[in-house]
């Protein structure tokens, strides 16, 4: 990932994690990201929790390939990096 992309990618880490933790987890996510309107949640198949933790998962895939015991749904910056990184390189133009 190129400089500019990288300051990017941190400044959006720190406007998630609204207790500067240097974590983002649920209760910073529930700030943004509401499963409210999700259509499992709307037909009661899912709780809006459940669909919170899907959405915090997503970042923790790229980085538990090699590192399988970290997932535990607690996003550290070096985990949303390696998320960024993975998806980097489908990305042509800043």
């Amino acid at each position: 990932m190129n400089e500019f992309r990288r300051n990017l990618v941190e400044q959006a880490f720190h406007k998630l994690d609204q207790d500067n933790s240097g974590k983002i987890d649920i209760h910073d996510i529930k700030v943004f990201y509401s499963g409210d309107k999700h259509p499992d949640v709307m037909m009661g198949k899912r709780t809006k929790e459940s669909v919170l933790y899907e959405f915090l998962d997503t970042f923790e895939q790229s980085y538990a390939v090699n590192h399988p015991d970290s997932a535990d749904r607690v996003i550290e910056l070096h985990e949303f990096i390696e998320y960024y990184n993975t998806i980097s390189c489908s990305i042509d133009n800043d």
